[in-house]
């Protein structure tokens, strides 16, 4: 087999190998570079307390929301309370309306059942936010 065939067939095989390899390298880098300064709504959520209600017995949250988000808009709050063994008993959602951008609005979620054994944990289980702001175009 003549040499400059044998040339072919190597560098043929490379870039069967290196293209698509290169393509995804290619493609971890520019996603990580959209996503960098990507922020998620539950980033903006704080439990501020958690505790039983003395006359309901049920698990209350009071939730500290800062929105970090470009504009005005609603948040919507989902927490899980949870057990000492950190599992789920119910849940339950809040919601702070109109926040401006940079402003903080607290809410209080309380669970649909009476919570029956000591202290629950409060967590953000998910956050959604909607803006209201209305989209201007040019």
């Amino acid at each position: 087999m003549p040499r400059w065939v044998i040339v072919m067939l190597v560098v043929t095989g490379a870039l069967v190998v290196l293209v698509p390899v290169g393509g995804i390298a290619a493609y971890i880098y520019a996603s990580g570079k959209n996503h960098e300064n990507m922020r998620f709504p539950s980033d903006d959520v704080t439990v501020a307390r958690c505790a039983v209600d003395p006359a309901t017995g049920r698990p209350v949250a009071d939730l500290s929301v800062t929105s970090g988000a470009v504009r005005e808009g609603t948040f919507t709050v989902t927490v899980e309370f949870q057990d000492e063994r950190e599992k789920a008993v119910d849940r339950g959602v809040g919601v702070v309306r109109g926040l401006a951008v940079g402003a903080t609005g607290r809410t209080t979620v309380v669970g649909a059942e009476k919570y029956r054994a000591g202290s629950p944990r409060c967590v953000v289980y998910d956050a959604e936010f909607a803006s209201t702001d209305a989209v201007t175009t040019p």
